[in-house]
């Protein structure tokens, strides 16, 4: 475990795993920056768990993403109390809130993957009809991308829950769930099957839910790039090489969200531009912060007009 910024009294941390140098170096180049802005601006404590965190001899190994659910014991040894975990893909507003001021500690905060204004099926009709058209016409445009959520629980033989919800972000309490966590990696073999090849999405999706303490909070905590780009900027898929043009894209989302997760692997690479957090970006973003924060009064000045 590497320790980046030491928190302030309360020990809230944000965490994450990356394991390889490749992927490390991406999160460090592109991610890591926008993380270090949030953690100083509200004394959260950064760590990064660089190396396996059980020997890939053991029975009950499993693959990185799965590993996230063993952080618990280094992090206790360290007094973290309340931890936010984040996939390296997650961009972070420096302008967000505290994230941890809606967490409720007795609870495991998650972001549904459905709670926001726009149409989830018409969405994911839009992803998969310009991804075949655009991006590759060997995409589907019928897949399991349309998978109900009932059928999605019953293909992992699990017990149907409320909602589902995408396991790269979620906050709990070191005292009250780490063990409880593993105990969810330790159930199931290193070859367990699931929809997303082999990952935790599922099973997580099933268990921190069947266990009947899950907090739900504002989508803005993970809004999903993917969903924001069909839904907003459909024509990027037909631009996706125009860097510039999708810069501006990504910043505006990111410029009305709080945490933008970039997961998958059609879309996703974008993020991997230096020039979103640009210095530029930045004064704008927080020159509009505070704009916000000014009272205005509706006072008529006069007609106005452009010179």
């Amino acid at each position: 475990m590497h320790l980046i910024y030491h928190p302030n009294h309360f020990n809230n941390y944000i965490a994450t795993v990356s394991i390889g140098l490749e992927h490390t170096k991406t999160w460090e180049k592109y991610i890591l920056p926008s993380w270090v802005s949030y953690c100083e601006r509200h004394g959260v404590g950064l760590v990064v768990f660089k190396e396996e965190l059980i020997d890939k001899s053991h029975p009950k190994w499993k693959k990185s993403n799965w590993q996230r659910l063993l952080m618990g014991d280094q992090l206790k040894e360290i007094g973290a109390k309340n931890v936010c975990y984040l996939d390296t893909d997650i961009l972070i507003n420096p302008t967000a809130p505290n994230v941890f001021d809606y967490h409720d500690e007795n609870r495991i905060s998650v972001v549904s993957i459905s709670n926001h204004s726009f149409d989830y099926s018409r969405i994911l009709r839009k992803i998969a009809f310009f991804r075949n058209r655009y991006l590759s016409p060997k995409y589907p445009l019928d897949s399991a991308l349309f998978i109900s959520k009932e059928d999605y629980f019953e293909y992992h033989n699990l017990p149907i829950q409320e909602d589902l919800f995408c396991s790269g972000f979620f906050v709990f309490n070191v005292e009250n769930f780490s063990d409880f966590m593993k105990e969810c990696f330790f159930k199931y073999p290193r070859d367990v099957h699931t929809i997303t090849n082999g990952g935790d999405e599922p099973i997580i999706n099933y268990e921190f839910q069947s266990h009947g303490k899950i907090n739900w909070i504002d989508y803005r905590f993970q809004a999903l790039w993917v969903d924001e780009m069909a839904d907003k900027y459909p024509f990027l898929y037909k631009e996706i090489d125009n860097q510039d043009l999708v810069r501006k894209c990504v910043q505006t989302t990111l410029s009305e969200n709080y945490f933008l997760h970039f997961s998958g692997k059609w879309e996703s690479g974008v993020y991997k531009d230096s020039g979103i957090l640009s210095s530029e970006f930045l004064k704008e973003l927080w020159d509009f912060h505070d704009y916000l924060k000014t009272p205005v009064t509706g006072k008529p000045v006069g007609p106005i007009y452009p010179e």
